[in-house]
């Protein structure tokens, strides 16, 4: 019996164009007024995942890729940072490697990046303009690199016991987080919150990041978009994100 479904945004619950279909959302509706609980697991901090949680309105939040998990009324359930020093060693790292292109770092208050261009989404404009030349001296929930080669992300995850490094499938940025902070991690802790064994919980992904957690639940599901490794990793697979897979799945198989 399923108790709870799990969804990773982009790629996922979200299509390409970044939105959410109406079916879907009804699909959802139907299953929170039949006591599953709902919860999204994105890479997206809060702020960026505004507009999804409004829609969705989720009763748990897994956010920063793990590093951060809030209730539906705003309570820190979960959460790990990479320390002042790690995150200064890291961000000192990626500045003075000349294949590092941008860099962004999420902090407890604000959302810094490396570069003055408009953001490519409106879900990002909030993002604050910093020069990481200069230590930032702040705890991060994570750091993501735009690196050209993926072997120096890995010497840089190599030199820092505190980290841990994921990539992102069809692109060059790469996230640095405490090696606690994945979205498996954060999901037990959603969990033994609301007291549901992971045998009762379906998830959704379509990503690296989105593996453990499709491994470890009853029912891991892959999206049809998703990368080859993460359909291996999983019981089935579903229609495309900009197909309403999430919602088609889980209307004929559970409602």
């Amino acid at each position: 019996m399923v108790k709870m479904i799990v969804m990773d945004l982009d790629g996922t619950l979200l299509t390409d164009d970044k939105t959410i279909s109406n079916y879907t959302l009804s699909v959802l509706e139907k299953c929170k007024n039949r006591g599953i609980k709902i919860v999204l697991a994105t890479a997206r901090s809060e702020k960026s995942a505004k507009r999804c949680i409004e829609l969705v309105k989720p009763d748990s939040m897994i956010l920063n890729g793990g590093a951060l998990v809030l209730t539906n009324d705003q309570k820190i359930m979960y959460k790990k940072l990479l320390s002042v020093e790690t995150s200064d060693g890291i961000l000192h790292e990626c500045v003075n490697n000349k294949n590092v292109r941008h860099l962004t770092a999420e902090t407890e208050t604000k959302y810094y990046v490396s570069y003055k261009e408009p953001a490519y989404h409106p879900d990002y404009t909030h993002g604050e303009y910093y020069d990481f030349s200069n230590p930032l001296s702040q705890e991060t929930y994570k750091i993501t690199a735009e690196i050209t080669d993926r072997k120096i992300a890995l010497d840089i995850e190599n030199r820092f016991t505190e980290s841990t490094l994921i990539s992102f499938s069809g692109e060059n940025w790469h996230r640095f987080a405490h090696k606690e902070a994945g979205k498996i991690d954060a999901l037990y802790a959603v969990a033994n919150h609301e007291s549901i064994p992971l045998s009762e919980i379906m998830a959704f992904g379509d990503d690296y990041n989105d593996i453990e957690m499709i491994k470890n639940c009853g029912i891991g599901i892959a999206m049809e978009n998703g990368i080859d490794e993460i359909k291996r990793a999983a019981k089935y697979i579903c229609g495309k994100n900009n197909e309403d897979g999430i919602g088609k799945w889980i209307e004929k198989t559970m409602l």
